[in-house]
Order: C-alpha cells, then sequence, then structure tokens
C-alpha cells in the first residue's frame, strides 16, 4: 500500500495543477488555500469555480478516462492531497462491481456533455438548463437502486454543475427554476435541508422547453415568469384597485402586448367553463323607462334598491323574494342586511301561495319607486 499511499504537494499563487484535455492520473483534495477551475469557452478563459479546504476535484478524468474537461490553477498558495489514478481505482474496485462499472459510466457520460454543453453554449440558457437537467434526469433513472444511492436529483448538485458548465450565475438558475414550475415542467420537493427536482412529464419535456423557448424569443429571449407580475401586484403598484385594472383592460384602455395569459392554466380553465360561456353576449342594460317586473331590479344599483326595500317593508319583500327568479333573488338579498333576510326567508310563501294579483300589485309599486327615487335624483 505505500506505493498508492497520497503525498501532499504545494503548489504557489499561479501554478498550473493541470491543464483542459491532458489525460488525467491524479486527482487532488485541498488541504489548505484555494483553487480555480478554469476553461476555455469560445476562446476566452473562464474561471467556473473557486474550490477550498476539503474539496475535491480532477477525479472525473480518472475515471471516466477521458481527457480533462476544465484546467486547475492555484487561486493562492495551497497544499494538496494527491490522490493517483491507482489509488482511486484500487478504492472503487473494492466497492460492488456494480457500483464501479456504473461510476465510470456515468462520470464518461457527464464528461461528454460538459464538452458538448460548452462547445454549443449559446444565448439559449434556458435551453441549456432544460437540456442538463433531462440529461441527470435520464442518469438517475437508469441507476441500479442501491441503498446508498441518491434519491433525487439536488437542486444544489443541478446549480453546481450548471454554472461550472456554462459560466452562469445562481440568479439565472432561480429564473429557469420558476419559469419551469410555473409552467407545471417540474416539482421540488423538500426533504430534511435539500431540495429535490422531478420532472413532471419526461417524454415530453424537451419538447415542451423548445416550444416554450420559441415563444420566450419573441421577446428577445428574456421573457421568464419572474418578469411578471399579476393584477393583485400591478394595481398596488399604481396605488389602485384590481376592479378597476379589469374595468380598464375591459374598455380596451391596455396595450394587447402587456395583457397576457398562462398558456396550460388558461386551457383548463377553459375546460372547466365550457365552450359556450366565452359565446355568451354581453346582457343588454335596461332604462329607467324599460322597467317591467321584479326581474329587471337586475339593472338597479344597489343604493337604490335599499332606499325602496325600506320603504316596501317586510311583508311585500316576502312576496317579492318568493316570486323572484334566481338572479332578482340574489340582488334583492344582497341590498338587505342579513338579520333581515333571514327573517323574510323564513316567514316567506311559497309562490305557490302568493296571490297573483296582489304580486303584481306589489310589482307595479316596486318599479313605481323605483322610478321615482330614480327621477328625484336626476333633479
Amino acid at each position: 500500500m505505500a506505493a498508492v499511499k497520497p503525498q501532499s504537494k504545494t503548489f504557489l499563487k499561479g501554478d498550473v495543477i493541470f491543464r483542459e484535455g491532458e489525460k488525467g492520473n491524479a486527482a487532488y483534495m485541498i488541504q489548505s488555500g484555494t483553487v480555480n477551475i478554469v476553461k476555455n469557452i469560445k476562446g476566452k478563459r473562464q474561471i467556473l469555480a473557486t474550490l477550498g479546504p476539503g474539496e475535491l476535484f480532477g477525479e472525473m478524468a480518472i475515471i471516466s478516462k477521458c481527457e480533462r474537461v476544465a484546467g486547475a490553477e492555484a487561486a493562492s498558495e495551497c497544499v494538496l492531497l494527491e490522490l493517483t489514478a491507482r489509488l482511486i481505482l484500487l478504492l472503487l474496485k473494492k466497492s460492488h462491481p456494480t457500483v464501479f462499472h456504473l461510476t465510470r459510466v456515468l462520470a464518461s457520460r457527464l464528461a461528454r456533455a460538459d464538452r458538448a454543453v460548452s462547445e454549443s453554449r449559446s444565448d439559449n440558457s434556458w435551453l441549456t438548463f432544460c437540456r442538463l437537467l433531462h440529461m441527470k434526469h435520464r442518469i438517475f433513472e437508469t441507476a441500479p437502486k442501491t441503498e446508498d444511492a441518491p434519491i433525487g436529483i439536488t437542486l444544489e448538485e443541478l446549480s453546481c454543475e450548471y454554472c461550472e458548465i456554462t459560466n452562469g450565475s445562481q440568479h439565472e438558475v432561480e429564473r429557469h427554476l420558476k419559469s419551469a414550475i410555473g409552467f407545471n415542467m417540474i416539482s421540488v420537493n423538500k426533504i430534511a435541508s435539500q431540495s429535490y427536482l422531478t420532472i413532471i412529464n419526461p417524454d415530453d419535456f424537451l419538447e415542451i422547453a423548445k416550444n416554450l423557448s420559441e415563444d420566450i424569443n419573441k421577446f428577445s429571449g428574456k421573457v421568464f415568469l419572474s418578469d411578471f407580475i399579476d393584477i393583485h401586484d400591478f394595481s398596488s403598484i399604481v396605488d389602485s384597485n384590481p376592479e378597476m385594472i379589469y374595468k380598464k383592460i375591459g374598455v380596451g384602455d391596455f396595450p394587447e402586448d402587456i395583457c397576457m395569459l398562462h398558456k396550460e392554466a388558461t386551457s383548463k380553465w377553459v375546460e372547466k367553463k365550457g365552450a359556450q360561456y366565452f359565446k355568451e353576449t354581453k346582457r343588454k342594460r335596461k332604462s329607467i323607462d324599460e322597467l317591467e317586473g321584479v326581474e329587471d331590479i337586475i339593472f338597479v344599483d344597489i343604493g337604490t334598491l335599499k332606499l325602496v326595500f325600506r320603504k316596501l317593508g317586510y311583508y311585500k319583500l316576502g312576496i317579492l323574494l318568493a316570486i323572484a327568479g334566481d338572479d332578482a333573488k340574489k340582488r334583492i338579498l344582497a341590498a338587505i342586511s342579513t338579520k333581515i333576510a333571514a327573517a323574510i326567508t323564513r316567514d316567506s310563501r311559497s309562490s305557490d301561495a302568493i296571490d297573483q294579483s296582489e304580486a303584481d300589485d306589489v310589482e307595479e309599486e316596486l318599479i313605481d319607486m323605483i322610478r321615482e327615487i330614480k327621477s328625484s335624483k336626476k333633479e
């Protein structure tokens, strides 16, 4: 075992520990100091991460037998524990043969994906995020389920790999995550201190991502759910209320390019309401002179009805409630107090027990009183 015993090595600030593209013959664990992981992306040297004491790097090239996908340089004077390829492979071989084989396959896949994503890095970070998540999902699903196997894809793991591969930011990850959750593409489950990601529909995940990307690109590729606000938030910003905002949208005061609907949520709502709901025309308004009976009180404001009902009294209100249709009945109950409504409802008769002549007289009195009050308001 002496031949494979780890040795400590010291590197000064700026020293190259290994270069991108080299064959891997050792991995390193940082005992003190810091190390930069660097990569050439589109001709520019980028620092993907800065590692500190206790962190391991360089192991992927050994396990996968691939060239190193990134380089490493001393960010400060550091002491590293060198883990040779022989030592790492010896430790792996002591584990179950399946685990050893799987570790090598997965490391190889990640190495290839790392190079592919880096080489084809585009401004469409949304698709890059979705492709990386989908790849990790496939690896997780095909891996044997052992006792020490991970229980899912952690948000922390995905964030670190995305930022290292793309040189993206944590803020970028959070934006994409909000979008994916908002479009019902993924779910997040918190277990202990870790957040685990689950793709809801793996078969269509990438297709949905591409379709959303096309929509997003219409807005210069920078539209995410985090960029949107709902009616309530907007009304607070402009010191108004949602009802006023809806009215202004209804009369066409809002420009069309800022009024957008969520596709999936809207589709589910339409399915629930039924197609006929959207074909109904707006109910015609009636003038005071056009009012004919109790059913027409739906065209009268609540303030006027309150005055009328106080003058009519409980008995006549009971008659009106008995003969009114559902909409008119709701209008009556909305204009009187809860206690009065309960008393009238308890004592009221059914429509069959109402004398039609008496009901006609009460309806006529109702309309006359409404016209009288409306006329006095105009004067």
